[in-house]
């Protein structure tokens, strides 16, 4: 969401240095409470559970998640290029299936099984690309959480990059179209423009994500106890927005680069995806509105509600 060669060996992989991301310190803070999704459970893991840490400080365990609806011809050549990028990690890749009406979880379990690295979660109904990324953090087990599209418009050679950035005191790193080195290729001009305009929303209303260059991004990483207790309840498809906004975290790093239009498959864009956008945009605000409300001027205002 396409270069159709091979991956890269790992071990190149593992020489792919960390360069021209722009850098920012900020601190979530906020933890807003969210309207739940009625299907799905909420996001964050029990008080009783741990992180699986790996031996190295900045981690080399990777759960990726794949969000996946109607994407047959793309779901087997993304993950076995993930595969081929993560090589020279521990990791899981957790595929998760709005029970797509051609089957692609069926092909994707068939093709990899359910023992291997390769995890199929099927859900009932169109549930959308942001709550199946959230499902797919519930079932994540690794202490990164990283995020990529099933429709190969994000580079999954470019994934080393993203967990090789988790230095200390890097909590998200974000896949950037737009920092210095990321490019956008064969977009039209209006989208060019839509999607700047949308980013300029985002940064207007959502005060955490300000200074970043790509807060919409879709492919990304995040540390595994970021998520934890948090309740992430997203509309639309931008999940980043969430994490950004609700989570607490240290520096959030940002990785070029380039975004390439699908070759295969349909696009999942539509004017209803902007509409959730915009209602995503105004709920966060909110939410966050009312956390950052002092707790007398709270609590007066809860016993006059109360009082009517």
């Amino acid at each position: 969401m396409s270069d159709e060669t091979a991956a890269e060996a790992a071990s190149g992989a593992l020489s792919t240095r960390f360069g021209t991301g722009r850098e920012r310190i900020d601190r979530g803070g906020m933890r807003a409470g969210g309207r739940s999704d009625a299907t799905e459970p909420q996001c964050g893991r029990s008080n009783g559970e741990q992180a699986v840490r790996p031996a190295a400080e900045c981690g080399r365990s990777v759960s990726l998640v794949v969000p996946t609806y109607n994407e047959r011809e793309n779901a087997c050549a993304v993950i076995d290029r993930c595969s081929a990028a993560l090589a020279a990690y521990d990791f899981e890749i957790v595929v998760v299936d709005d029970d797509s009406p051609d089957g692609t979880w069926r092909v994707v379990r068939e093709t990899y099984g359910e023992t291997g690295r390769v995890r199929v979660v099927r859900r009932e109904g169109k549930l959308g690309l942001a709550t199946a990324v959230s499902r797919g953090f519930r079932e994540a087990s690794a202490e990164l959480c990283a995020v990529i599209d099933a429709d190969l418009q994000h580079p999954p050679e470019k994934l080393p990059e993203l967990v090789d950035a988790f230095r200390p005191g890097v909590d998200v790193a974000v896949g950037s179209r737009y920092a210095d080195g990321g490019a956008i290729e064969r977009w039209p001009r209006t989208r060019r423009a839509v999607s700047r305009g949308a980013s300029w929303i985002a940064k207007a209303a959502l005060p955490p994500t300000r200074g970043i260059a790509d807060p919409l991004s879709g492919f990304f990483a995040v540390r595994r106890e970021v998520l934890d207790d948090v309740s992430l309840s997203p509309t639309g498809y931008k999940i980043l927005l969430e994490v950004l906004t609700k989570c607490e975290y240290g520096r959030v790093v940002e990785v070029p680069y380039t975004f390439t239009q699908r070759d295969r498959g349909e696009s999942k864009l539509s004017a209803r995806e902007y509409v959730d956008f915009l209602r995503h945009v105004q709920a966060l605000r909110r939410a966050r509105t009312c956390e950052s409300r002092p707790e007398s001027d709270r609590g007066g205002r809860d016993a006059l509600a109360a009082n009517r």
